[in-house]
């Protein structure tokens, strides 16, 4: 007999849950550690403080952000390869490609832009389907029309909420973060360092004294946070001065921020908080294969 890997108690709760709602076979369970082994995005609900886990087979929820949250899912049963996900204005936004058990409206391919209204119940095709996967995307938080994504190198914006498409700058961005509160500010990092538009991903600029970093996010009041390509957590303090925050392990899939100021990030180790920004408290390890 095998000994069980050391889930975390929310990897073992989604698995028992699972199971027990739709009758898993030991396939399914393969599926769901397959799916938690490739998270590709993060985002809190606001209204509920739940965690959104967006990886290569759907999407799960943590109910809250402890150590000790169930995690369920994936949502709808939709098994589709979560990229670009956000959320803004209560909505879901993401890309990516279709599962097994995805919907027909999601055709074969890539997903283009699809947004959800009821929290990933259902969703429906905002543009580009079959065309684009979109790695990076990125809605404002006061403006949910305006909406960026980086297709193949190059800026794409909507202004009135992915009918229309303006094709801007091109550039080698990693990701790509719309400032709260203003929907006119995209910053962009690169291999060049962190880049910003003030004028709606038109012309771009660096950012005098910003590290390098990969991933990017921002706290409630506009303060950036990144994962740095030395392999630590950077961020700004309330002086607008870069500090280091803690190591992160291997490749960092996603990261987010918390309405109460910490940081909950995805490496190699599972999915990970921090509220003091100096150390970290595991949510949950990913399952084995």
């Amino acid at each position: 007999m095998t000994s069980a890997p050391a889930f975390g108690r929310a990897a073992l709760a989604l698995i028992a849950l699972t199971s027990l709602l739709t009758a898993c076979s030991p396939a399914d369970d393969h599926a769901t550690a397959r799916a938690l082994q490739h998270i590709h995005g993060l985002a809190v609900v606001p209204q509920t403080g739940e965690l959104v886990v967006a990886t290569h087979g759907g999407l799960y929820l943590l109910d809250r952000l402890d150590k000790d949250a169930d995690l369920s899912g994936p949502i709808a049963g939709n098994d589709f390869d979560a990229m670009g996900f956000t959320i803004a204005g209560g909505a879901f936004y993401a890309s990516g490609h279709p599962g097994a058990n995805s919907p027909d409206h999601f055709g074969a391919g890539n997903l283009g832009l699809i947004r959800s209204d009821d929290r990933g119940a259902t969703w429906q095709n905002v543009a580009f389907p079959g065309e684009a996967d979109f790695h990076d995307l990125s809605v404002s938080d006061v403006d949910p029309r305006r909406i960026y994504v980086n297709a193949f190198g190059v800026l794409h914006r909507s202004d009135d909420a992915g009918r229309t498409w303006r094709e801007g700058i091109g550039i080698d961005a990693w990701d790509i973060l719309v400032a709260p509160g203003l929907p006119d500010t995209v910053y962009a990092t690169s291999s060049g360092g962190l880049l910003v538009s003030t004028d709606a991903g038109a012309t771009f600029r660096p950012v005098p004294g910003a590290p390098r970093m990969g991933l990017i996010a921002a706290f409630a009041d506009g303060r950036l946070v990144g994962t740095g390509v030395d392999g630590r957590i950077v961020y700004q303090g309330a002086d607008g001065e870069w500090t280091t925050g803690p190591e992160y392990r291997g490749t960092s899939g996603a990261l987010t921020t918390t309405p109460d100021d910490g940081i909950v990030l995805a490496d190699q180790r599972g999915v990970l908080l921090s509220t003091d920004l100096r150390s970290w408290e595991r949510l949950f390890a990913p399952p084995e294969h």
